[in-house]
């Protein structure tokens, strides 16, 4: 029979395999890599033919005659053939087995089995449609198909996102994770203060200051920052916000608005395109159409608050001017547009004061975010900065800041070291939440942190 023969490795060292598994079972898995030159993942098998297959691998998910097995090279679903099979699929989700067998096509007909390491899970048909309980037992569904994609995607696109600004020229530095002060534009949540030694520190909310003074010495960098956030517990319901979350935070000195625009809509552009090119299979085929058809357009449409605001009030939204715009807001402008539409030109009231003040119209800013459609708001946010420091400190006093807490930055601003940098910062499970059309930011991540629901 034609065909190929394949051992595939399941997703844990040799020294866990030898410290829990049966004793001869080492000796076993030696005997496999001494009879097959060849070693396949189970995400590669592939083959029109019939195929003789040895498969090391843990059940992700099942249902009917359907099993869905995992290891490291992603997910594989096959259609149980034969009695022997029947008896895989009455094993519980987690369970370890190695199997001989064949494959053709779609279908595994299983001539024997053994239990590797065995699971007590006892139900993974469904995932978890409550982010809140989602959120408290996160460790029992990661594994399952939807949440293993989507940490399989966090992963790929933090890979493809730094290799492109990379490539760019940018240099990335380590974040820090407490200091003296942190950024006080939060839009309405509050920072996490901790006491070391007498003294007391703040998390960091945001590394703006930190990206002024790097960019400054090095004019291209860029941080994947773990920042905390105390939001409202009502913004659990946005669907959009996290306590904890990640933020690739990207400066650069002498540059402008437009020049900054660009180079976040090129990086975003070529990221998609490389994902749906190589990693499609961890998204639905609706998905992979929707983020064609909806990123990898001719350049996004630019309006300014001003013009949004008039927008949204002609179709019956009633806002402030000078604030910022609601969730709702934001979402329709995403619906509206049908693309990402960059909204710039913020009014200096609505943010925090490191933003530089428009010189042709005061009051406002040099800022922007960018809005995604399907109800997903903003991914991105940046704007250039302000570096002169008579300027800095009256803009802290505007925002009721206190500028004493901020002298170690205004020191290290009126001594030149801080130059003229424009940047942007893009919330990484924000952007996974697009890629994969979920309800909630909370279950784009591993380790879920809502505002109100902290999980383990």
């Amino acid at each position: 029979m034609g065909g190929c023969v394949a051992v595939l490795l399941l997703h844990v060292s040799d020294t866990h395999l030898g410290a829990t598994r049966p004793g001869n079972l080492r000796e076993r898995e030696m005997g496999f890599y001494e009879a097959f030159n060849e070693v396949v993942d189970i995400a590669k098998i592939s083959s029109s033919k019939p195929c003789q297959v040895k498969i090391l691998a843990t059940i992700a998910w099942k249902s009917g005659d359907s099993i869905i097995l995992r290891d490291v090279s992603g997910l594989r679903e096959f259609k149980i053939k034969g009695s022997v099979g029947r008896e895989i699929l009455r094993l519980p989700c987690e369970t370890s087995i190695y199997v001989e067998g064949l494959v053709e096509g779609d279908y595994l007909e299983v001539n024997k089995y053994e239990v590797i390491y065995p699971s007590k899970l006892e139900c993974c048909e469904t995932d978890a449609e409550d982010v809140r309980e989602y959120a408290f037992n996160y460790h029992m569904y990661v594994g399952r198909p939807r949440c293993f994609k989507v940490i399989r995607t966090i992963s790929i696109l933090s890979y493809l996102i730094r290799n492109a600004l990379i490539f760019e020229g940018f240099t990335e530095l380590q974040p820090p994770i407490l200091g003296w002060k942190s950024d006080p534009g939060l839009r309405g949540a509050s920072k996490v203060k901790v006491s070391l030694y007498g003294s007391e520190y703040e998390l960091h909310s945001s590394l703006i200051m930190y990206k002024q003074i790097y960019a400054s010495i090095f004019e291209k960098i860029f941080y994947f920052a773990r920042n905390i956030r105390v939001e409202p517990a009502e913004n659990f319901y946005t669907g959009r916000h996290l306590v904890e979350f990640t933020q690739v935070d990207v400066e650069e000195a002498f540059t402008s608005m437009q020049e900054s625009i660009s180079l976040a809509e090129s990086i975003l552009k070529k990221v998609v395109k490389e994902f749906l090119n190589n990693h499609a299979d961890l998204l639905d085929s609706s998905r992979i159409e929707w983020l064609d058809r909806t990123f990898l357009t001719e350049k996004y449409p630019v309006i300014t608050y001003e013009e949004a605001v008039d927008l949204l009030t002609q179709h019956g939204f009633e806002l402030r001017r000078g604030c910022e715009l609601p969730h709702n807001a934001e979402a329709f402008l995403g619906e509206y547009y049908g693309t990402p539409v960059w909204l710039t030109g913020f009014p200096s009231t609505a943010r925090g004061f490191y933003y530089i003040e428009n010189a042709e119209k005061p009051g406002y800013n040099v800022d922007w975010n960018l809005i995604v459609p399907e109800g997903h708001g903003e991914v991105l946010d940046g704007g250039c900065r302000e570096y002169r420091v008579e300027e800095l400190e009256k803009r802290i006093k505007s925002t009721g800041e206190n500028p004493s807490e901020y002298q170690w930055f205004l020191d290290i601003v009126s001594k030149g070291y801080v130059k003229p940098t424009c940047g942007w910062g893009l919330g990484l499970e924000r952007l996974v939440k697009t890629f994969h059309g979920l309800a909630h930011v909370g279950f784009a991540t591993p380790h879920p942190r809502l505002p109100g629901v902290i999980g383990p």
